[in-house]
């Protein structure tokens, strides 16, 4: 039987490596990392059979070990250098993992590893596109919304998690998104409570709730890239435990406003655009679909998948069905321009040009 991934057509030979320029040794031991400056030169080039692609090999002056261009590509050693692109689309538009192998003809487990790796990346980029926008721009400026959402790993009832994210009000650019544990529920089962008491056993300690570990992450993240000197607005619902973070992560820098979690949720409600955008990652993320087979079996698939999700909705999705031609990070400043797929998911640690 012909397997979709099969008949995937291979791309034409061309020589985009050969325009890379290395920035360091790949080699963690090279003395370039931390003695002396790093220098290099051209050793060839070679032709790669599983796509057709010219690489430029190179070798380190200083440790004089050979590398190529492949080396900084994220299909680094990946067999099938097609599965991540398609593994992220999926990832993005409510797939399942198991899913996901079964359309592109892979294991759970290459999706699981791909899952690990375009997170990584995806923070990666994420983290570099804040630092220079801080480092030749103002940095982050303006109004900012917070809220939380609950999901839960292998049992809604015993293992509940929370999700915090930030937002830009203005463009609904994702600043953060945290995840956190929550304590087992109350009321329980027999049965449940049995569960509960084997497990606090077996880990040695309760479960215990790590959300204001989470939404100070978020905070912390925004100070860290917000312009200096300058004030901002952040909105939140009426939770006691936000005024006192904000205190501690920016002092006198912060003007809090927030509104009863209990008022109607509809449009002319102050935190309609970070409801909005809870909403849409409920739609886009299988993971936090309510009542549903997908749900997250362990908190760091849950992590990577958040930050995945946060590199599509920033910086490739259309700002508005009638504005296609920004992006959320291209309308906060963070981006020149709206990114496309092929080119975020292309080199480890660079951003692309003009991006």
């Amino acid at each position: 039987m012909d397997l979709p991934a099969f008949q995937i057509p291979r791309p034409y030979p061309h020589r985009i490596d050969t325009d890379h320029i290395p920035r360091c040794c790949p080699r963690a031991e090279c003395p370039s990392r931390t003695q002396v400056p790093f220098a290099y030169q051209c050793k060839g080039r070679f032709s790669r059979k599983v796509d057709g692609r010219s690489v430029q090999r190179f070798q380190c002056l200083v440790c004089h070990k050979g590398f190529s261009s492949q080396t900084s590509r994220l299909d680094y050693r990946i067999k099938k250098p097609w599965l991540p692109s398609l593994i992220f689309w999926s990832l993005v538009s409510k797939v399942s993992l198991r899913q996901t192998g079964r359309i592109w003809a892979c294991k759970l487990d290459t999706v699981l590893h791909h899952l690990e790796l375009l997170g990584e990346h995806a923070h990666e980029l994420h983290t570099l596109f804040l630092a220079r926008h801080k480092r030749e721009g103002p940095g982050l400026e303006g109004t900012f919304q917070l809220d939380e959402l609950e999901t839960f790993e292998t049992d809604r009832r015993l293992f509940p998690l929370t999700v915090p994210i930030l937002i830009d009000k203005h463009n609904r650019f994702v600043v953060h998104a945290e995840t956190g544990t929550l304590p087992a529920r109350g009321n329980l089962r027999e049965r449940d409570r049995k569960r509960k008491e084997a497990y606090e056993k077996a880990a040695g300690s309760k479960r215990v709730s790590r959300s204001k570990e989470a939404t100070t992450a978020c905070f912390v993240a925004l100070r860290d890239h917000m312009a200096p000197d300058v004030n901002i607005d952040v909105q939140t619902d009426e939770k006691k435990s936000y005024p006192p973070i904000l205190r501690e992560v920016f002092g006198k820098q912060v003007r809090h406003q927030w509104v009863s979690s209990k008022a109607v949720r509809n449009k002319m409600n102050l935190l309609f655009p970070i409801n909005n955008s809870l909403a849409q990652a409920r739609d886009n993320i299988g993971r936090l679909v309510r009542r549903s087979w997908c749900h997250p079996k362990r908190e760091r698939n849950l992590r990577w998948h958040l930050w995945i999700y946060m590199l599509y909705r920033n910086y490739i999705r259309e700002l508005t069905n009638r504005c296609k031609t920004k992006s959320s990070a291209s309308a906060a400043g963070v981006a020149r321009r709206r990114c496309d797929a092929g080119e975020l998911l292309q080199w480890k640690e660079t951003l692309p040009r003009a991006a």
